[in-house]
């Protein structure tokens, strides 16, 4: 079936057809729900290359991400798609950590846009070079960095949110602090290691052992950990950069007789959907990753219908305390 037939069957010209699928503005309402009843009824479905080469457009977004492996983007992946599908964009999701690699694989004339999250990609000389020739938002914290001016971006102050974490630690009494951080390619990296140094620049009283470890990596998190439980002034509390890695040194210390959070207080970041589901279940800071995805996404159909202006969006964050810090584990326990 062909768009010749379509027009055969509705007693119409091709180009009214065409119009119907591509420009259904400029149809009359009662043609326009007659050539569709044809359609339905012989379940056509129009060739989406034929439709791009007709109008200019693909009506696909391409969402770009670091992994798979991490819940914290598949959030955002959801949060936009629900958006863009409302607007009858497909979405694309394409995971690299590589500028090399995108630039090998992505055709801009595939995809009307692009949605970018992971400051790996974001954090590049590609990307100040202004080489991205579509409409794009990044879901970053673009203001420290050299990026284009014209930037529209969505973020999360995770700034805060890290030195929420460690006030709440620091006021349950803890002074040795172990500090689980990610990648120095990345710009939440840099921002929420700022965050850690300056909260521990104010507290004279304390003592910060900071170790890296991969972000999406559960192994690495987990050897992370025990580095520190070997430590000769061991920590009595851990903030990780992401939930993740905050469950994967718990279960070290679980397995080695490390009670938590009697004798070791835990907070991760981001409330992934597993955190209130292992046990104990995770104390963390709050990200709203799928209303991240959702504003991206809003944002870039600004764009597209020809709004230009830059734009940048801040969500707050807040704690969620579960079992894995003492003071709210009864209090956590009685809501269950």
């Amino acid at each position: 079936m062909n768009i010749r037939q379509i027009a055969y069957l509705a007693g119409v010209s091709v180009a009214t057809v065409s119009r119907c699928i591509n420009q259904p503005e400029k149809v009359s309402e009662e043609t326009r729900n007659h050539i569709i009843g044809v359609m339905k009824r012989v379940d056509y479905i129009p060739n989406p290359s034929a439709k791009s080469l007709s109008t200019g457009y693909t009506k696909t977004i391409l969402c770009v991400i670091p992994t798979l492996c991490n819940e914290f983007f598949n959030q955002l992946v959801e949060g936009s798609q629900a958006v863009l599908r409302e607007a009858d964009y497909k979405v694309l999701v394409f995971s690299t950590d590589s500028i090399e690699d995108f630039w090998r694989r992505v055709d801009q004339r595939s995809v009307d846009g692009m949605i970018i999250s992971g400051s790996g990609f974001i954090n590049s000389e590609e990307l100040r070079m202004a080489k991205i020739q579509v409409p794009y938002v990044l879901i970053e914290n673009m203001e420290q960095s050299e990026s284009p001016k014209d930037v529209t971006y969505v973020y999360s102050d995770d700034y805060k949110g890290v030195q929420m974490a460690l006030e709440y630690l620091y006021r349950e009494g803890n002074r040795v602090f172990g500090v689980i951080s990610t990648s120095d390619t990345y710009l939440v990296t840099e921002r929420r290691r700022k965050a850690v140094y300056d909260f521990f620049m104010e507290k004279k009283d304390c003592r910060l052992c900071m170790v890296k470890a991969h972000y999406a990596d559960l192994q690495d998190a987990y050897d992370a950990c025990g580095h520190l439980m070997r430590l000769e002034e061991r920590p009595t509390a851990i903030f990780a950069f992401n939930d993740m890695m905050a469950i994967a040194a718990m279960r070290y210390l679980v397995l080695h007789g490390i009670r938590v959070p009697e004798d070791m207080e835990i907070m991760g970041f981001d409330d992934n959907p597993v955190a209130s589901f292992v046990l104990p279940s995770l104390s963390t800071v709050v990200a709203p990753n799928y209303q991240l995805g959702e504003s991206a996404a809003r944002l870039l159909l600004e764009k597209l219908r020809g709004n230009a202006e830059s734009k940048s969006v801040l969500f707050p964050v807040e704690l969620k305390l579960r079992e894995t810090t003492r003071n709210n584990v009864k209090e956590y326990r009685d809501k269950l």
